[in-house]
């Protein structure tokens, strides 16, 4: 198995993103700080209605949040939900919520921390941020204590807030991972005759992908998600930052998925499928499978992100509550209010749900 090295990942990452027109319903500036060796991108957000919530922790809570709240069970709860988002909204703007410094920022449904993160000097590299951009809150995405509790602890020791932002299900050590009835069947599934997983390479197959990915994570699940480029794709592709598999039955393309891998951590943020095809074909399971089966095989730690909580559980995949970290001890005394109070929120109130209604 090729593939790039962190460094090697997050230097093409850069000077793909700075090409500009690879999110679209982006509006950021992109730049990079180096640290203990590493080169960490981050991006500047610019006030923007809807901007993408992987640079606006504003569109996450205002906009994508609405699009999940209807996945709460109880009506009541959904009510309050509802007109809670909508009280938080005015005071979230005004302390600059939507535009933030993110650190190490992948623009990836999921970030992930390199080995170098697990020692890094935080208050250094929060001092050369506040260089670049005094005004901004910093904030750190993507964090769970199954994988990054020494960045978490660095986080605490350093006056961050802990943001409660969702639930993310992980495989982290497969020896401890004996297979069910489901994950078997799924498995199973990837030995049928005339389906076949491949690396996509052409730019028509890649194209196609992109269709894939489109329809369901934009039509079907919320337009605040990620909305890729084809250019991502190609360029991410071609220089390796993006694994871009295939699913094919008799030389129809059905499904595709897009892996990205960092010092043995793996996530998949690409993952699409013919919504036109019938349930029964399964191809979601089939995609699904083929991501844990990689992940497995080449004994990678796999965060599979939020999303299908039960469908995840049955695969054997952990819960564990994900949290953005924000450093705003230098912005004025009502914005650092703001965020404090949403912080207690998110503990109090949000992080409950996540886990009393297991979304």
């Amino acid at each position: 198995m090729s593939m790039l090295n962190a460094q090697q990942w997050h230097q093409g990452y850069f000077e793909m993103m700075l090409e500009g027109s690879k999110i679209a319903q982006l509006d950021a500036d992109f730049v990079y700080y180096q640290q203990q060796g590493l080169t960490i991108p981050a991006t500047i957000s610019h006030t923007k209605v809807n901007n993408s919530y992987v640079v606006s922790p504003l569109t996450l809570i205002t906009g994508y949040a609405q699009d999940e709240i209807p996945k709460v069970r109880f009506a009541a709860l959904r009510w309050f939900s509802y007109q809670l988002v909508k009280i938080v909204e005015k005071p979230l703007q005004l302390a600059g919520v939507g535009t933030v410094q993110t650190l190490n920022n992948q623009c990836l449904s999921t970030n992930m921390y390199c080995q170098g993160w697990q020692t890094i000097n935080l208050s250094k590299l929060r001092t050369q941020a506040l260089q670049t951009r005094s005004g901004h809150a910093l904030l750190l995405r993507s964090l769970n204590a199954a994988q990054h509790s020494p960045i978490i602890e660095r986080c605490e020791q350093d006056g961050w807030l802990a943001i409660v932002t969702r639930q993310v299900y992980l495989h982290t050590d497969w020896s401890a991972v004996v297979a069910g009835k489901d994950l078997k069947t799924d498995l199973r599934l990837l030995k049928q005759p005339q389906w076949t997983f491949k690396k996509l390479v052409t730019e028509q197959e890649i194209e196609r992908a992109k269709v894939l990915y489109d329809a369901l994570y934009l039509g079907k699940y919320s337009e605040h998600n990620i909305q890729f480029t084809l250019s991502f794709f190609n360029h991410g592709v071609q220089s390796g930052l993006l694994s871009l598999y295939g699913l094919f039955y008799q030389e129809e393309m059905l499904a595709c998925v897009g892996m990205v891998i960092i010092d043995g951590d793996m996530t998949c943020p690409i993952l699409g499928y013919d919504l036109q095809q019938p349930q029964k074909l399964g191809l979601y399971r089939r995609a699904s499978a083929f991501t844990i089966n990689y992940a497995q095989q080449h004994n990678l730690r796999f965060n599979m992100s939020s999303g299908a909580p039960w469908f995840k559980r049955n695969r054997k995949a952990k819960a564990e509550i994900e949290y953005s970290y924000v450093y705003c001890q230098h912005l004025s005394k009502p914005k650092q209010w703001v965020w404090k109070t949403f912080a207690w929120l998110t503990k109090h109130f949000y992080r409950p749900i996540l886990e009393k209604q297991g979304l």
